[in-house]
């Protein structure tokens, strides 16, 4: 089973809250929770479930003089471990990164958290260089090589707004879902082939580009050039014009892909030999 390996490291300024951290997640990690809350009352942090999220498996802790370490599995599909860090941040950690290793794709992925925020690697570093030797490159000239590649944001973020954004695409990502299998499952009632609906509604989506394009140019240009009547006869033309080009240009593309699709077919029926060619 496919599955995503997290290495959560952090690092606390305070000693003693480091101490509090490593004791409640080695409790977590045994399974005992009256233990765990215990040291969490006094962290400040009493709601566990904040803290470890039932979905993590093979959970190992590894307390550190300087830092704490955290590996545990999830599904491909869970969530990144956002909330406990927002929870973390919020009772005394000062820093933090996160490792997880796609196992599907084989590939390594890094997120670097200061302050509260998602930063990028270089400004993690600027600001904690003391955490170089835990986190960074096995030596010099190494790079990210040895660790994977920096998903890095454009700006930083704060971990509340990234956890909201987060769950913002899982849920549209849902929703489109449910809402193809609900158009499939009335398309299959009303004996419309669902591939016949999905090319309608791309057909749709390709003509509405146009006249949105259309729109904005006729806004733009009335506003910024003279010729009122001129630009919204010129508007009008293209706002038959571009839904019409957008769609056929749509339907050329799908046309082709079924044409090949049915020439594909016809060579595997006859019996006779198919020659393949690549395209470059």
């Amino acid at each position: 089973m496919s599955q995503n390996t997290h290495t959560l490291h952090l690092f606390f300024q305070d000693p003693v809250k480091l101490k509090l951290a490593q004791l409640i997640y080695r409790y977590l990690a045994t399974g005992h929770t009256e233990q765990a809350q215990r040291w969490a009352d006094r962290l400040g942090a009493s709601d566990l479930q904040a803290l470890w999220d039932a979905q993590w498996f093979n959970q190992e802790v590894f307390a550190r003089p300087d830092h704490l370490t955290l590996r545990f599995d999830t599904g491909t599909s869970d969530d990144l471990p956002l909330h406990a860090l927002e929870t973390l941040f919020a009772h005394g950690l000062q820093a933090a990164v996160l490792e997880v290793f796609y196992d599907q794709v084989g590939e390594t992925e890094h997120m670097h958290f200061d302050a509260g925020q998602w930063v990028s690697r270089q400004a993690f570093f600027d600001k904690n260089p003391q955490w170089l030797p835990v986190v960074g490159p096995k030596s010099e000239g190494d790079g990210d090589a040895d660790h994977g590649c920096s998903k890095d944001p454009a700006k930083p973020v704060s971990i509340t707004q990234l956890r909201k954004q987060e769950a913002q695409r899982k849920r549209e990502a849902q929703e489109a879902v449910e809402a193809f299998v609900g158009l499939a499952q009335a398309m299959g009632k009303s004996g419309t082939s669902p591939v016949q609906g999905l090319i309608a509604v791309l057909l749709l989506r390709a003509g509405l580009k146009g006249l949105l394009q259309a729109f904005i140019f006729t806004v733009l240009a009335v506003l910024l050039f003279k010729g009122f009547w001129l630009w919204l006869g010129l508007g009008l033309v293209l706002a038959v014009v571009l839904p019409l080009y957008y769609m056929l240009s749509e339907y050329k593309a799908l046309k082709g892909d079924d044409d090949r699709s049915d020439a594909d077919g016809d060579g595997s029926d006859d019996g006779g030999p198919v020659t393949v060619m690549a395209s470059h």
